[in-house]
């Protein structure tokens, strides 16, 4: 792995709304490039997540585009995702309007539920509670200010994260659930919000970085996958860290620091509890929920 640049600065129809997931993808895949100081030509192949294509145009991966050199990374614009409606002739009282994040980006198609309730079945099944989420939320801020503070994320392109600074600690108690009402945990505060932004990382083998005089940042020693029951998403990390630990011949002990997804407080929370991790090494720098979620 040569370097990364990331770009996650913008907060929903924020600094960043204008800006279309493509040249979002192009402003990370360049920068990416720059920084591994080689030439556009000798990117064989570019890989970019996208969830919320609607509204996007043909290929976008293409757009934001300039073997064994190659660019991976993601883009997501939340701010420019339209609302849609169906095809089909209007029934009488006209059509309803969807939001495509939600039913693109945010909707468990197997049980006709919001990625949130997921999450509060996850809390539910390992006994999370409303204050352990509210306790993880108020750290992952913590940390995302304490790293930018102390310049502890180089690889951005935006001058600063946005969102990270858009908290009242204050109010964290007092909010509402949001997806389930009735003994509810997951907030808006302890979820992870919606964000624009794109990250790109350029890899290589090791002989193309002979080649091209490049020194690698970090080398992949290992990786593995694991599939869960849709509704258990938030704990399919720590089915796949075992398997990853295996295959690399490694202890949970060798391991400086993780980084999980912070789609919301209860995916950190529940995957800690699962592992067995030691908290102070998960999402040192903070994660999603404090510095956004561009899905």
């Amino acid at each position: 792995m040569r370097i990364a640049s990331r770009r996650v600065g913008g907060s929903f129809r924020s600094s960043l709304s204008d800006v279309p997931a493509p040249r979002l993808g192009a402003i990370a895949v360049k920068a990416a490039i720059e920084k591994a100081g080689i030439a556009p030509e000798s990117v064989q192949e570019v890989f970019m997540g996208n969830v919320c294509t609607a509204g996007e145009g043909q290929a976008p991966t293409r757009q934001a585009a300039l073997g064994a050199v190659m660019v991976a990374g993601g883009m997501e614009s939340m701010s420019n995702v339209p609302f849609i409606v169906g095809r089909d002739a209007p029934k009488y009282g006209g059509h309803l309007m969807e939001d495509a994040i939600v039913k693109d980006g945010l909707w468990d198609v197997y049980n006709q539920i919001h990625m949130g309730n997921c999450a509060e079945n996850t809390a539910a099944k390992l006994k999370i509670s409303r204050e352990e989420q509210d306790e993880y939320a108020i750290g992952s801020y913590k940390k995302s200010a304490a790293a930018w503070e102390g310049k502890g994320k180089p690889d951005l392109v935006v001058s600063e994260d946005e969102e990270y600074k858009k908290v009242s600690f204050e109010k964290f108690t007092s909010l509402k659930p949001v997806f389930q009402k009735e003994n509810g945990t997951v907030t808006a505060a302890n979820a992870s919000t919606l964000n624009d932004g794109a990250a790109a990382v350029v890899l290589m083998t090791r002989q193309a970085a002979d080649r091209l005089g490049v020194k690698p940042l970090a080398s992949i020693v290992g990786f593995a996958d694991a599939s869960v029951a849709p509704i258990d998403f938030p704990i399919a990390p720590a089915a796949a860290m075992p398997k990853l630990l295996e295959q690399t011949g490694l202890t949970k002990e060798d391991i400086d620091m993780w980084e999980i997804n912070e789609a919301f407080s209860a995916v950190a929370v529940a995957n800690i509890k699962l592992m067995e991790l030691d908290p102070e090494r998960v999402n040192i720098h903070g994660g999603a929920v404090s510095i956004g979620h561009p899905i």
